[in-house]
């Protein structure tokens, strides 16, 4: 069996492209303010959430997990 090393195989303008977009992603997530940030989270909760309650197989369901309930 022959192993490729993967990174050759790349091409390296792509990988360039991919990390310059991953810096400008979180420039401009840092640039957010407190306010939206804490409007990602209380959505990213509710899909977890959600998550959970479909699929009780793959999550621990003695935990209690809630969603923030504030008004931003």
């Amino acid at each position: 069996m022959l192993l490729i090393d993967s990174t050759k195989c790349m091409n390296k303008n792509y990988i360039s492209h991919i990390a310059e977009s991953k810096v400008d992603y979180h420039q401009s997530q840092a640039k957010l303010s407190y306010e939206e940030k804490v409007k990602i989270i209380i959505e990213l909760q509710k899909i977890d959430a959600e998550m959970r309650k479909s699929n009780k197989k793959r999550f621990a369901t003695d935990k209690f997990h809630m969603v923030w309930d504030i008004n931003v």
